[in-house]
């Protein structure tokens, strides 16, 4: 058995939870960029049970219940300060037999200043999909294929012609996608990451300005 797997046994999951939080970490983000203005007509066929459609305020226990298996503080770290802006626009997959949450992925169509930190300004035809992620059970059915046209077509739909999206370097199968979806490597960076102060900041960014508070 792996050390990873060995923890795993002795160490419990909560402590597990606070002992990751605490340790900051560095890694490296690739960004990419696509570059269209042709919408998919030939979408990724998914089961009829799934539903595809925005989120709002009225969605909040189902995104909590999604949420909850990222982490016990991940819904409050991310889904309120989103629904609160006017710059981010989620969308869900949901599945019609329970009415719960299958997928959630965020769109940016507006500039932020996360993403001024990697010295890129968005403008009004230049959008930034973020943070795709699928509740276990429904993986391996389709669904991330499906999510990635939805949100490429949403943003032509809505007057995008380059749409930017970052992936962890460290991340093969992800990077493989968008590369399969048409992105080119636009640029990397280092980001910290230290989830005990909600930082998930480009790193130069974080050394010049450590106490600055960025919603990502």
């Amino acid at each position: 058995m792996k050390l990873k797997g060995i923890l795993r046994l002795l160490i419990p999951g909560q402590i597990r939870y606070l002992m990751w939080k605490s340790v900051p970490k560095i890694h490296l983000v690739n960004t990419y960029l696509l570059k269209r203005t042709r919408m998919f007509d030939n979408l990724k066929s998914i089961d009829e049970k799934f539903v595809l459609k925005e989120v709002e305020w009225s969605d909040e226990g189902k995104l909590k219940k999604a949420h909850s298996f990222r982490g016990p503080d991940s819904y409050n770290r991310k889904v309120p300060p989103r629904l609160n802006s006017p710059e981010w626009v989620g969308l869900a997959v949901f599945d019609k037999t329970t009415g719960d949450i299958a997928y959630i992925a965020w769109i940016i169509r507006k500039s932020i200043r996360y993403f001024e930190e990697f010295g890129i300004f968005l403008n009004e035809k230049q959008f930034l999909l973020k943070d795709g992620f699928c509740v276990p059970e429904y993986r391996h059915q389709g669904l991330h294929t499906r999510m990635e046209q939805e949100r490429i077509n949403y943003c032509i739909s809505h007057g995008a012609t380059e749409i930017f999206i970052q992936i962890h370097d460290s991340n093969i199968r992800g990077k493989e996608s968008v590369v399969g979806n048409g992105y080119v490597l636009f640029q990397k960076n280092y980001i910290l990451s230290w989830y005990a102060f909600n930082i998930y900041r480009e790193l130069f960014s974080v050394l010049k300005s450590p106490f600055k508070k960025i919603v990502k």
